[in-house]
């Protein structure tokens, strides 16, 4: 196996509860030190978030902190972060993850093993969960994480995912980077699209070494209005199949008044479907113990999507990051 130069750049703001445990991976990685260079932006975060990244600095030479003051024309927020440290990267493939991650060990090989000449290659994250709501997140993203794996064999674009990407030095720079690209709200999607359209192959992992870890968000809804708000402006395909999910809510009920029947052979069909789905998945990646949660993931889904689509229907400000856009 060749190593190449690789480089992995990390947008933090204000995530002095997370970046520890980003840094601790990072030096637990088994991929050559001095083929590695990591590269984290500090995004003007007003907590011990600086701190924490320059005590690893510190013992660890290829970890490099930068402060990013200087903000480029058009972008905004992590993209302008992203920007500015890919000029200062020196691999041939870009690693993109963000600091409330955990890496595995074998993190990067799983990608260079995997990568024929793709400019744009997609991994998986798995939400830490200690309950059933946590994993009820936990089991969608891997279903999500499972249509788009589905999708890519078929030479079908679904959407990049900015904690678990790599990208290669030379379809970054083809396509101007993220200063060509301009702002998005969604700006993992963004890049990933214009690399796509720029005539370059891709690829969705889905093996365990390729999963990354992450916690459940503590600002759910405003995770959520992101997204959504970030699908329905660049239209990627995963958005309709969240609409319809996301109205199967009022329908069921509107339908339970004329055939109630109806509603809960569909409900029963939805279960066993997720349940044969979910077993092969979860055997997959070595996450059996997600199984037993599959009821709750059934009606979370039906629940919480609706909520979300209300969530993105109010007239209220798209806030991440403690930053409104």
């Amino acid at each position: 196996m060749k190593f190449p130069n690789v480089s992995i750049l990390v947008a933090a703001r204000n995530e002095e509860e997370n970046v520890a445990d980003l840094l601790f991976t990072f030096t637990q990685l088994s991929y050559p030190k001095d083929k590695l260079q990591i590269l984290i932006g500090d995004d003007d975060s007003t907590d011990a978030t600086s701190e924490i990244i320059e005590r690893f600095t510190a013992k660890n030479t290829y970890i490099q902190y930068i402060k990013i003051e200087k903000q480029i024309v058009g972008l905004k927020g992590k993209a302008n972060v992203l920007a500015q440290l890919a000029h200062l990267a020196t691999g041939e493939l870009f690693f993109f993850t963000d600091a409330d991650i955990e890496v595995p060990k074998n993190w990067i090989e799983s990608f260079i093993v995997a990568r024929k000449n793709e400019g744009v290659i997609v991994g998986l994250t798995l939400v830490k969960n200690k309950n059933w709501f946590e994993a009820s997140q936990a089991i969608e993203w891997l279903f999500t994480l499972k249509l788009m794996k589905t999708l890519a064999d078929f030479k079908i674009q679904s959407t990049g995912m900015g904690n678990n990407m790599m990208v290669s030095a030379e379809a970054y720079w083809a396509v101007g980077g993220y200063e060509k690209v301009g702002f998005s709200i969604v700006e993992d999607y963004a890049i990933y699209k214009a690399i796509i359209d720029k005539g370059f192959a891709f690829k969705q992992l889905f093996m365990p070494d390729a999963m990354t870890l992450t916690k459940p968000p503590k600002r759910y809804f405003e995770q959520r209005k992101r997204w959504v708000s970030g699908g329905m402006s660049t239209q990627s395909v995963l958005i309709f199949p969240a609409l319809i999910q996301g109205f199967l809510l009022p329908i069921l009920l509107i339908i339970s008044f004329f055939s109630w029947k109806s509603v809960l052979a569909f409900i029963f069909l939805n279960l066993l479907i997720n349940f044969l789905v979910g077993n092969r998945i979860f055997k997959i990646l070595n996450q059996t113990q997600l199984l037993k949660y599959i009821p709750a993931y059934t009606m979370y889904m039906y629940v919480f999507w609706f909520l979300q689509l209300v969530s993105y229907f109010l007239p209220t400000k798209l806030v991440w990051k403690g930053r409104e856009y």
